[in-house]
């Protein structure tokens, strides 16, 4: 069934749905499941096939026979009501709902007569009406009948139908509506049903001139976790997301699962436009604290984007496109933003685009370009190492800095290719200056936290060493701390494989972050680098002074590169003073 396919219940008008939901719904029955057209068999699910003593036959084994062939005689006539004989046209709204249900032996003299409660539910495939029927072996009982269903055609007929007790009378509803509209993982309502909640949301605000807000979440670190830790740790952290989430919001309001790692949250009666901003903060806070998985705590994040009726847009599907645009500006900042829509994000998304094709072009068609800032050690003055700058040469725009390009790099898989780039050139331009007799002792390029994801980052490295012919113990890599915070694992194998190498790996911005002592002790640092933070204000802070004096003395202690006393800037004043400092640690 590969065709669109809708959802008709009861009398809540078509709503949209896809091919997979049905199919999900026969497989996942838990017994006895039919799909029709006007009355006529389509498929069977295996359950179906087993009770008619077929367990190993294909599922359009039957097709083309009418569903109450598979009845007994006596209780053929409880399913007349579905397909009227006179008018041979499939069963209307009005004729059956969602739940209508029925009592039959379904089965065979031969194979053995199986006593079900059968419940069907319309489906539109394009514009063409199917059913799906689902069956419940029931105990052979007292009988009663239903009250939807039609007399006997005449006295005496053996009626096999089932007292059942009245709290259970909903059964088969429950049951079609929990497959359809539920998300079988979370809990939560899923992709087909929040359409739904939507719309009928959006009626009801524009009913009662009330705001409606839609937030769009996506999980950070989501696919390295089922990488990384198997499929069965994502399932679970995705369960404890959605109870998570469950929490954050009014019992008026909506939580969806949209699919993956894509979640989706309808805020009814909206009081104030800050209240989204409020509620998107409490998310992503909330979602930051750790999750357990057996015996890990796992560290995520989330992007938020959202959207307000009516100001932003009147309909579902401009609203949905709005948050969406809301959303890849949040993601673009970085884990952990929230953006709300405004009216600019639609021109900045194609900007963005743009910019990311002309950086594809850039890096492949050299128009980066390196610039090399000197590391000058503060106690003899001479140039000890240079740090590799990367800057784009835009035809038309001119120098454009790297903080208006390299998150589109990082957003776009481009990081990898431009790293290789700026890695290629420092390292050629190096072994040049050796070449010529300049005593320059290493370079230092940045590496972005994404690569870690790479695989074999420490076979890229060396492979460019080898092109280049620079031996390894004249290069350097700075990282952050947000590259051993995410996993910390494979950050350790990745750095330890570069390390292996000969390569010197810098710990940058050293003091910003958590500073962990453990850090430093499981992975390969050789330098740190103050932050330029403290280094500025030093002259007049004493508290940076004392934050200086006591880095320094921590990497005398761990016999850490002097590096940690580098100065970057050509301000003479700042470098006697951390001469002066470092002199006196």
């Amino acid at each position: 069934m590969s065709k669109g396919v809708h959802n008709h219940a009861g009398g809540s008008g078509p709503a949209p749905d896809t091919a997979w939901t049905v199919h999900r719904l026969m497989l996942q029955a838990r017994h006895f499941a039919a799909l029709c057209r006007d009355g006529n068999l389509v498929m069977l699910n295996a359950n179906a096939l087993a009770i008619l003593g077929h367990p190993d036959a294909p599922a359009d084994t039957f097709a083309g026979l009418h569903f109450s062939s598979l009845a007994h005689s006596d209780d053929a006539w409880a399913l007349g009501s579905w397909w009227p004989q006179a008018s041979g046209s499939a069963l209307s709204q009005s004729q059956t709902g969602l739940g209508g249900r029925r009592y039959a032996r379904i089965g065979s003299a031969k194979t053995g007569w199986h006593h079900l409660e059968l419940t069907c539910a319309i489906h539109l495939i394009d514009g063409e009406k199917y059913e799906i029927i689902l069956g419940r072996p029931v105990e052979k009982s007292v009988l009663i009948m239903p009250d939807d269903m039609p007399a006997p055609p005449q006295p005496g007929v053996g009626v096999n139908v089932l007292r059942r007790e009245r709290v259970k009378r909903k059964w088969a509803e429950r049951s079609v509506r929990r497959l359809a509209y539920q998300d079988h993982l979370t809990g939560l309502i899923n992709r087909a049903y929040y359409q739904l909640r939507l719309k009928n949301g959006l009626r009801k605000a524009a009913k009662h001139e009330n705001s409606l807000a839609l937030l769009f979440v996506d999980i950070d670190r989501f696919k390295e976790v089922n990488e990384f830790l198997g499929n069965a740790a994502g399932d679970q952290l995705l369960k404890h997301i959605a109870d998570r989430l469950k929490h954050c919001v009014r019992v008026t309001d909506t939580v969806a699962r949209l699919g993956g790692d894509e979640f989706a949250i309808i805020v009814n009666h909206l009081s104030e436009r800050s209240d989204v901003t409020t509620l998107a903060e409490k998310i992503i806070s909330t979602l930051a604290q750790p999750f357990t998985l057996g015996d890990r705590n796992v560290h995520i994040g989330a992007c938020i984007g959202a959207t307000i009726y009516p100001e932003d847009a009147q309909d579902a599907e401009f609203l949905q496109k709005n948050a969406d645009a809301a959303l890849r500006n949040a993601k673009h900042q970085g884990a952990g933003h929230f953006q709300i829509y405004h009216p600019q994000m639609n021109a900045e998304t194609q900007q963005r685009k743009q910019l990311e094709e002309e950086l594809r072009h850039a890096i492949y068609n050299n128009q980066l370009v390196v610039h090399y800032q000197p590391k000058i050690n503060s106690a003899t003055g001479a140039v000890s190492g240079i740090e590799a700058l990367v800057r784009w040469q835009h035809p038309e725009r001119g120098m454009i800095p790297p903080l208006m390009f390299i998150h589109i790099a990082e957003a776009t898989n481009l990081i990898l290719p431009l790293t290789e780039s700026v890695l290629r050139t420092s390292c050629t331009d190096l072994k040049m200056c050796h070449d010529m007799g300049l005593k320059i002792g290493h370079v230092s390029v940045n590496l972005s936290a994404n690569l870690i994801q790479q695989d074999d980052l420490a076979g890229v490295v060396k492979r460019i060493l080898d092109e280049t012919a620079l031996p390894a113990n004249h290069l350097e890599l700075e990282i952050t701390e947000s590259i051993m915070m995410e996993d910390i694992d494979r950050a350790r194998s990745v750095l330890n494989s570069i390390y292996l190498l000969g390569v010197a790996l810098s710990l940058d911005d050293f003091g910003t972050g958590y500073s962990s002592l453990t850090y430093l002790r499981q992975f390969p640092i050789r330098t740190l680098k103050i932050d330029r933070s403290f280094i500025t204000d030093m002259t007049e802070s004493s508290e940076d002074i004392a934050i200086i004096r006591a880095v320094i003395a921590l990497a005398h202690s761990l016999e850490y590169d002097q590096s940690t006393s580098f100065c970057w800037c050509g301000d003479q004043r700042l470098c006697q003073a951390l001469r002066t400092v470092s002199a006196g640690s």
